[in-house]
């Protein structure tokens, strides 16, 4: 047991010096943090020659420049406008409806059937991507509500037989449903 303490101690004093007992040390330990891009520093510009005197005395004057500082990484989040948001949401909600399109069910590929006193009833759902409309309402500092409204439209198609219901048959609407969709903008992306 004293042997493991005694190893214990020794690797701390080798990895961290007295900082683990509170005490100063000449390196400061910093935990582990994600490198971050940085810019490189800016070349400091060339020392200009000194500048003759116009009288021709032989004085100079020297330009006292001071070193060009490296500006530091831009680690502030960017502020984006309102315009710029609404534009996001306008992408986000036709992204959105497309989704919906593509996994709605049942769909045009894969259609509900059912029997009717009259034949067969073969009925999907279509998204009507091509109205989608967006709302954008200000929240609190930087945040945003998004509506995204679109429609779903129900479709039947009528047929004698199965075959004919789900593959020739003329399709109608029969009814449409209005969706609303409520979305958050967290001050940098889309919350959905």
């Amino acid at each position: 047991m004293r042997k493991i303490l005694a190893l214990i101690l020794t690797m701390g004093l080798a990895s961290g010096g007295c900082a683990w007992f509170g005490g100063s040390s000449s390196e400061e330990v910093k935990p582990a943090q994600p490198q971050e891009q940085t810019a490189a520093p800016e070349p400091a510009p060339a020392p200009e020659a000194p500048a003759k005197d116009v009288k021709g005395k032989g004085k100079t004057k020297a330009k006292a420049e001071k070193p060009a500082e490296a500006k530091p990484a831009a680690s502030k989040k960017v502020v984006k406008t309102e315009a710029q948001v609404a534009a996001e949401l306008t992408m986000v909600g036709n992204k959105l409806a497309a989704q919906a399109a593509r996994t709605v069910m049942p769909s045009k590929a894969s259609k509900e059937v059912r029997q009717d006193s009259k034949g067969f009833v073969a009925s999907y759902i279509e998204v009507d991507a091509s109205n989608v409309t967006t709302e954008l309402r200000p929240g609190a500092s930087g945040q945003y509500v998004g509506f995204i409204r679109y429609q779903e439209k129900v479709m039947e198609c009528r047929g004698k037989t199965k075959q004919e219901a789900t593959t020739t048959a003329s399709c109608e609407q029969v009814k449409a449903r209005n969706l609303n969709e409520l979305i958050r903008y967290d001050g940098s992306t889309w919350q959905y």
